[in-house]
């Protein structure tokens, strides 16, 4: 809301504006009871409405309030209505000292000025403050520091630009917005101690972050006290006496980084740098936060005893040689408020000095949660206020995590595990859709803000993005049978497209409706390369009778965004590059396509990106997401003992019999067009562990999975949708290698995984997929040449049975089943004479759920993974009769992937897992605001 010049709020008459932004709006105004002028910030309408939200900023400006010093002063709150505009509701602000005068960071981008010209005096060939004014505001910086401290109040937020110099040389500091509360130390505000990215605004509640200033721990996203104030102090420092920043990236990433391990070159600092400032610069600047200088007095002091008069303030004044220029505080001066105080945990935040910037293209980035990786990218809300990723959560297993864009904390949603890629919003920012592969998968939505997910439907296949409308309707991609709908509040889900196997198509995927909410764009994903790209679609229309006309040619699927007018932009992508094309939003393209970023990742034609009708667009580039997991070796206590190979998305792994080799799956396609017809592009890699180098096992196309050594050395895997349409086959290669895929199983028309192979190398056992479970089937190898291999059921039940093993002595085969309606493991004896071939006994082995089993080599334990990703252990006896023993757990896993560990014959394990090397390699998210100002045309 906005109050005119001449309105009355209680005491104080508005004079003028000062600036607007997401956090609220600053006035200039004239407190009428003691003749000063003051700073009114008005609390935004969002925040007033939510009384926690309110509490907490009346509790941090309280808090504030008591610093009462000279460097830093809030005067008070009102709440009152306007004397204007009748029936307005009450308006709540609070009453700033004004300041008037110019920011540090101009003083010091001043004397850079300067010096770009021919130096008409010596005094300019020095880049940075001299040595003595420097000081002198460092002085005045520490004492407002030290003020804020002795209440238990650290800044976190300070930088050249919320230092104020006033017209007599009084140093401000400003815009303790962001401000926490030392625990202990005041009142409670509820502040956490998270990384604050500094802002410039660019519109409301949206904000661009820059990390330069940060200290270390506070980038890492680690708690924090008044010592990151001291490491930032050090760092102004710096800046001010070498006349440049000491962390000044090209990206926010890259700044980031350089603040977490660039070495710092003291030698750099000018000549005339006095050698006890070069101590105390080092000592504010320790990486290590116990070694660091440990009170912001001790610096303070320091200072004093060097500066000849340590009681005068700085004096402002032109440097020599700048004749004929106005004096810098008369050509930077402005008014500018003090800002004391904002909501607690709010990442943006105003300069309230600044009028409201044009719109432009601004971009930012945004770490994944610590400790994890984003596994795909992050989906924008409808309203741009959120969004939400798909990444490892705090067990290991994927989850669902949303982040407003005005905090820096994302929370996963309980319920979401087990989440694929590729989740949608409701229309209203509400709600989130996703869907959960299995056999049926399940389509399920969830509230933003938590709470149980329901499941809206079953469907089978592979889920493949979806589009939620206005009018209640959803429709996503499930498997190679088409899209489907079905109602927002649940039901039957029924086909809106249809495969059309005569074009060569294997798969829709990605709708997105246009504004009209009938019609959609969607990819039709085609071997046949001139029908691959994007088309319209209808849901009043029959499957069959969709339009096969096709708009646009794309290697992704699309993103419609809708404009303020008519038509909208459309977002896909062409080689890895993201490219825009305006539509009218019916059916025609009404401009050339204009690249927006390059490099941008994808998953199959699940490209990384997507965008917000507020002109807010989210992607992620080059290698992305691709380092999710590291191969690590564990003891029996979980203890760390080794890496196999980089991190990478890894799914599934296995020691080969002798222990000498490993194969692992793992996602590619990143950063680039996956193969034409790929769903995951999942590949089998194969290393040896002495030198832990991984190479491709093939280098045909496909769709590759489950592989499963033989003690021969060969390799069985499976291929799912290749290029010549076949489904599910199952074939065998050595590991060298070395000649062509020996075909096992093909053209079955069903989905089949190898879990593994006798010890006697006769015998193949794999799950297949029918459309409501999957059932475990023995597959024999040593049949004659040229006599075809008949599979024989082992369990097949209505139930969904899977990770097949056979036990050492191959008498065995341990499984796990969801026949008591969770996975549970159990244990049946194999008898390869009989048909089924089972023998008699059946034990179930796991009592609270149980998944993945895997023997140990010597026969004397089985191993699984407990619901909570707890490696559990049972001690057993082989033989003519099976004995099992009590479950105990060894360790806690963060394993991930759909089989995500194999044991050594010494008892090692190695566990895929989400590690901090994984994590480190994930790119940010770009956020781009306003991403159409900075098109190139």
């Amino acid at each position: 809301m906005s109050l005119q010049p001449g309105a009355r709020l209680g005491l104080y008459e508005i004079v003028a504006p000062l600036g607007a932004g997401g956090m609220g709006e600053v006035y200039r105004a004239r407190d009428t009871k003691l003749n000063r002028d003051v700073a009114l910030k008005l609390l935004p309408d969002l925040f007033a409405a939510d009384a926690d939200r309110l509490a907490r900023f009346q509790r941090e400006a309280q808090v504030l309030a008591s610093l009462n010093h000279p460097h830093a002063q809030i005067y008070g709150l009102e709440d009152s209505s306007p004397s204007t505009g009748s029936g307005q509701a009450a308006i709540r602000a609070i009453v700033m000292e004004l300041v008037e005068g110019a920011t540090l960071a101009d003083r010091i981008a001043y004397v850079g000025r300067a010096l770009s010209g021919p130096p008409t005096s010596p005094d300019l060939i020095r880049s940075g403050l001299q040595v003595d004014e420097a000081l002198s505001i460092a002085r005045q910086i520490a004492e407002a520091l030290e003020a804020a401290h002795d209440k238990g109040v650290i800044h976190r937020d300070l930088k050249p630009a919320n230092v104020m110099i006033t017209h007599g040389g009084l140093v401000k500091v400003l815009d303790f917005g962001l401000a926490a509360v030392a625990q202990g130390s005041g009142p409670d505000i509820g502040v956490t101690n998270s990384p604050t990215l500094t802002m410039a605004a660019t519109r409301a509640g949206v904000i661009l972050g820059t990390a330069g200033y940060m200290s270390p721990e506070q980038a890492a996203g680690k708690p924090v006290d008044k010592r990151a104030d001291i490491w930032s102090f050090g760092v102004i420092l710096w800046e001010m006496l070498a006349g440049q920043r000491l962390f000044d990236g090209e990206t926010v990433s890259h700044t980031l980084a350089d603040v977490l391990r660039a070495e710092i070159d003291f030698n750099t600092l000018p000549s005339d740098t006095p050698p006890v400032i070069r101590d105390l610069l080092r000592r504010c600047l320790d990486r290590d936060v116990r070694n660091r200088l440990r009170d912001i007095g001790e610096a303070r002091v320091t200072i004093q005893k060097y500066l000849p008069n340590p009681a005068a303030n700085v004096t402002v004044a032109a440097p020599a040689g700048a004749a004929g220029r106005s004096s810098w505080l008369t050509s930077v001066a402005w008014s500018v408020a003090v800002v004391a105080a904002a909501s607690a945990g709010a990442l943006a935040f105003v300069h309230f000095r600044e009028r409201p910037p044009a719109a432009e293209s601004v971009r930012f980035q945004i770490l994944p949660p610590e400790q994890t990786a984003f596994t795909t990218t992050a989906v924008l809300a409808p309203d741009g206020k959120r969004l939400v990723f798909d990444a490892p959560g705090p067990d290991g297993r994927a989850v669902l995590w949303v982040r407003s864009l005005d905090s820096l904390d994302a929370r996963p949603l309980p319920g979401t595990e087990g989440a694929s890629p590729g989740p949608f919003w409701s229309p209203d920012s509400r709600f989130l859709a996703f869907g959960v592969n299995g056999f049926p998968g399940r389509l399920k939505k969830v509230e933003a803000s938590g709470g149980p997910p329901q499941t809206l439907c079953e469907y089978t296949g592979g889920f493949r993005e979806g589009a939620w409308n206005t009018g209640g309707v959803i429709v996503f991609g499930a498997g190679p049978n088409g899209l489907a709908r079905v109602p927002d509040a649940g039901g039957a889900p029924s086909l809106v497209t249809k495969i059309d196997p005569s074009r060569a198509e294997v798969q829709h995927a990605g709708p997105t409706f246009l504004a009209d909410g009938l019609h959609f764009l969607y990819h039709r994903e085609s071997r046949a390369r001139e029908n691959r790209g994007i088309y319209l679609g209808s849901i009043d229309a029959r499957p069959d009778a969709q339009s096969a006309t096709r708009l646009l040619a794309a290697d992704s699927d699309p993103v419609y965004v809708p404009s303020s007018g008519a038509g909208g932009s459309l977002l896909f992508l062409r080689e890895g590059a993201l490219m825009a094309q305006s539509f009218d939003g019916r059916s025609t393209l009404t401009s050339d396509a204009i690249p927006v970023a390059e490099d941008v990742g994808n998953l199959g034609s699940y490209g990384w990106f997507s965008a917000s009708a507020t002109g807010a667009l989210a992607f992620h580039t080059g290698r992305g997401a691709a380092a999710t997991s590291a191969l690590l070796w564990l003891d029996r206590q979980g203890k760390r003992l080794g890496q196999v190979g980089p991190p990478a998305d890894y799914r599934e792994v296995q020691l080969s019999p002798d222990g000498k080799r490993v194969v692992a799956t793992r996602m590619e396609g990143v950063g680039g067009v996956a193969s034409a017809g790929s769903l995951l592009n999942t590949r089998v890699w194969i290393a040896e562990l002495t030198r832990g180098i991984f190479s491709r096992l093939n280098s045909g196309g496909g769709n590759e999975a489950s592989p499963a050594f033989s003690p021969d050395g060969r390799v069985a895997y499976s291929t799912n949708f290749t290029l010549n349409g076949a489904v599910g086959d199952l074939y065998r290669v050595p590991a060298d290698g070395v000649g062509s895929p020996e075909p096992l199983l093909v053209k079955s028309g069903t989905i089949k995984h190898p879990n593994d192979v006798s010890p006697d190398g006769r015998f193949l056992i794999y799950d297949d997929h029918t459309a409501q479970r999957q059932d475990l089937w023995i597959l024999p190898l040593d049949t004659p040449p040229g006599t075809e291999r008949k599979p024989v059921p082992f369990v097949v039940t209505p139930a969904d049975e899977t990770f097949g093993q056979f036990s050492p002595d191959g008498k065995w085969i341990a499984y796990s089943s969801d026949e008591s309606g969770r996975r549970e493991v159990y244990v049946q004896g194999f008898d390869p004479t009989r048909s089924p071939a089972v023998a008699v006994g059946k034990w179930q082995i796991s009592t609270a759920g149980g998944d993945k089993p895997r023997w140990a080599k010597n026969g004397k334990e089985l191993y699984y993974l407990a619901p909570d990703r707890k490696m559990m252990a049972v001690s057993v006896k082989l033989g003519s009769t099976f004995e099992p023993g009590v479950a105990v757990p060894l360790f806690d896993t963060k394993a991930v992937g759909f089989f995500p560990y194999d044991v050594s014959a010494d008892g090692r394990f190695l566990v895929n897992t989400v590690s901090d090397v994984a994590a480190s390699t994930s790119t940010p998210v770009t956020i781009v605001l306003n991403w159409q100002a900075g098109l190139k045309r």
